[in-house]
């Protein structure tokens, strides 16, 4: 197949796409993706990518990494604030649609792999209306749900426009795979996608660390970690409080892991409650680096917002959690919930309940050796479920149901 794949974000940028394009075109097919120019997660456009007329004068406007061509778009980077966060949005949505007819006319199939926010499928659809060819929208964040996060109460008619905006487009798709069985019930009483139009896909992880040896020196610290994004749909002030619950002591330590819109509240937070030496903030680290990040801790932390449908999901950070042999933690409600527990490698509360999770890590810190079987539990549950050859075959499978 030519597979036209429509992301805004993708290399250098760390997500999963990176892995699935070029796993396709192992598999024989001829792959393209349009995507903008760098900026996440720090919003500033990453050294080399500055502009388009930098990329053209490095030829990486139109690159080719690991059998893929990669097509890029001017956009506006992230920077901070909600106003700028919109208006990347939007100039993704915009210019990458510009390009739609630059493009070759004869892709077989376009996938959109939809992360935040739901307009970076429009140029996907584009291309579908221009070219009458199949879309295939890969579903990894529920709209309008997500948008709750950056509308106040008083903004309602800006949600109600986004949300006749998302269910147009929901409609567009003409096979839509969601990463959590919640988001299939969310979409059709939401959005009105017809059931038989959507299927669960879980979300893979890379397999690198699954036969490294990351287990943490007893250091007479239990270490926890939350790794990825620290922004507010991930409720991360549940682990401060639960900080705040076991106290300032010698006998643990929280590590964070990344960067986003949350890390300086909650740096403020931990400093306000007297927590600098227990909390750490360690910021974005490079992929390849992660592992001595994951040979520090002792046992991983994972929390979501549960007050609406997104916070039902299972978010992408928990298999990659699995391949590394550690216990796992969690304040999260739905999916993520339900395959810790199916796993058996670790506790979860409810979401938000800092109080409960406070009690978990009490737990672990004074009998640590009650966890030791919860590694090799989510490794094994990893590699049953969630490897990258899992995910193509499904992936691929659907695709060439579409032609």
């Amino acid at each position: 197949m030519k597979i036209l794949i429509v992301s805004q974000l993708y290399y250098p940028e760390q997500f999963q796409i990176n892995d699935i394009a070029p796993e396709l075109h192992r598999r024989g097919h001829n792959v393209t993706v349009l995507t903008g120019l760098p900026n996440y997660p720090k919003g500033e456009l990453f050294e080399g990518y500055k502009t388009l007329e930098e990329c053209r004068a490095k030829d990486i406007e139109r690159e080719a990494k690991d059998g893929v061509r990669i097509v890029r778009c001017k956009l506006r980077p992230r920077k901070r604030g909600k106003k700028n966060l919109m208006l990347n949005y939007l100039s993704f949505a915009y210019q990458a649609t510009r390009m739609v007819p630059t493009l070759d006319d004869d892709f077989d199939v376009v996938l959109s792999y939809q992360l935040s926010p739901i307009t970076m499928v429009l140029p996907a659809i584009a291309y579908k209306r221009r070219h009458h060819k199949p879309l295939l929208l890969y579903c990894l964040d529920l709209w309008p749900e997500s948008a709750l996060a950056h509308i106040k109460k008083s903004w309602q008619p800006i949600y109600k426009a986004i949300a006749w905006l998302s269910r147009a487009i929901y409609a567009k798709a003409d096979r839509i795979l969601v990463t959590s069985r919640p988001f299939i019930d969310y979409l059709h009483e939401k959005n009105g996608v017809p059931l038989d139009r959507m299927d669960y896909l879980p979300q893979h992880a890379d397999t690198t660390m699954i036969d490294m040896d990351l287990k943490a020196e007893d250091n007479g610290v239990a270490d926890f970690m939350f790794a990825g994004n620290l922004g507010a749909g991930q409720n991360l002030k549940t682990i401060i409080e639960a900080a705040a619950v076991l106290g300032a002591r010698a006998d643990y330590k929280i590590h964070f892991v990344g960067d986003g819109s949350q890390r300086a509240e909650l740096e403020r937070m931990a400093e306000e409650l007297g927590l600098q030496d227990n909390i750490i903030f360690h910021g974005s680290q490079r992929r390849e680096d992660m592992p001595r990040y994951y040979r520090m801790a002792d046992a991983l932390l994972i929390t979501l917002r549960g007050n609406n449908a997104v916070g039902n999901t299972m978010p992408g950070k928990l298999q990659m959690y699995m391949t590394t042999g550690k216990p796992i933690f969690g304040a999260i409600n739905g999916a993520a919930n339900e395959v810790i527990a199916e796993a058996r490698c670790g506790e979860c509360v409810a979401a938000g309940d800092s109080c409960g999770l406070a009690s978990i890590m009490e737990k672990y810190i004074s009998a640590p050796r009650d966890y030791e079987a919860c590694g090799e539990r989510a490794k094994r549950y990893f590699l049953s479920h969630f490897t990258l050859q899992h995910y193509v075959d499904g992936l691929e499978k659907d695709l060439k149901k579409l032609l």
